[in-house]
C-alpha cells in the first residue's frame, strides 16, 4: 500500500511551500501555535497534493472535507490564505459554511427521529420478547453481526474527514486513500526531520 511517486514529489513540493508560509507566520507565536500551525500546513498540503493528483473535476471527499474543516476556523485564515491562495480558500470556506448548514440540518432531523423512535419504543420491545420467546437464535447472532458491523462502520465514519456522507464501498474506497495519504504524509515529514537534523549535526 505505497503510494504513488508522481503524489510523493507533488506533496513535497507543496508541503516546503505550505512550511514555509506557516514559518513566515508563525514568528509571533508560542510552541503550541506553531505546533498547530505545522499540523495543519501538512494536512492542508497533503489535501492539495491529493486533489491535484487527480481529473480537474473531481478530488477526494475527504480531502476537501479536512480542508473546509481548516477553512471553518477564522484563525486559519492568515496562513490557509498564504498556502492556498485567495480563491482556493473561498472555495474551502464556501465548502466549510454550507458543511456546517448540513450538519445542523441533520442534527434536527435526528432529534425529530428520536423524538417519534420514542412512541415506537414500547412495541418495538415486545416484538423482541415475542422473538426470543419463540427461539429466533440464528437471527438474533446475525441481528449482532449487523449491529457491530454498523458500530465499526460509524467509528470509521468519525475518523475519516467527510465520512459522514459516506456510505458502503465508497467509504471503504475513501478510507484507504486517506490513510495511503497519512502514511507518505509520516514519511515525508521523517525524511524532513532527519534532514534537519542531519544540516544541524
Amino acid at each position: 500500500m505505497h503510494a504513488p511517486r508522481k503524489f510523493k514529489k507533488a506533496f513535497m513540493a507543496q508541503l516546503l511551500k505550505s512550511l514555509r508560509a506557516a514559518g513566515q507566520v508563525s514568528k509571533s507565536m508560542g510552541l503550541r501555535e506553531r505546533r498547530d500551525a505545522v499540523r495543519l500546513s501538512s494536512d492542508v498540503a497533503m489535501a492539495l497534493a491529493s486533489a491535484q493528483g487527480r481529473a480537474a473535476p473531481r478530488s477526494a471527499t475527504w480531502a476537501r472535507a479536512l480542508v473546509a474543516r481548516y477553512a471553518a476556523e477564522r484563525r486559519n485564515e492568515a496562513l490557509m490564505l498564504r498556502i492556498m491562495g485567495g480563491a482556493d480558500y473561498e472555495t474551502a470556506a464556501v465548502d466549510a459554511a454550507a458543511a456546517a448548514v448540513a450538519r445542523s440540518r441533520k442534527e434536527a432531523r435526528s432529534r425529530r427521529i428520536v423524538r417519534r423512535s420514542r412512541c415506537v419504543c414500547s412495541t418495538g420491545r415486545k416484538r423482541r420478547s415475542l422473538l426470543t420467546a419463540s427461539g429466533g437464535g440464528g437471527c438474533g447472532a446475525m441481528a449482532a453481526a449487523r449491529r457491530m458491523v454498523r458500530a465499526r462502520l460509524q467509528v470509521l465514519r468519525s475518523l475519516v474527514p467527510g465520512g459522514e456522507a459516506l456510505r458502503g464501498f465508497s467509504l471503504l474506497s475513501e478510507t484507504l486513500d486517506y490513510v495511503v495519504c497519512l502514511k507518505t504524509q509520516v514519511e515525508l515529514m521523517q525524511c524532513l526531520c532527519k534532514g534537519s537534523h542531519s544540516q544541524l549535526g
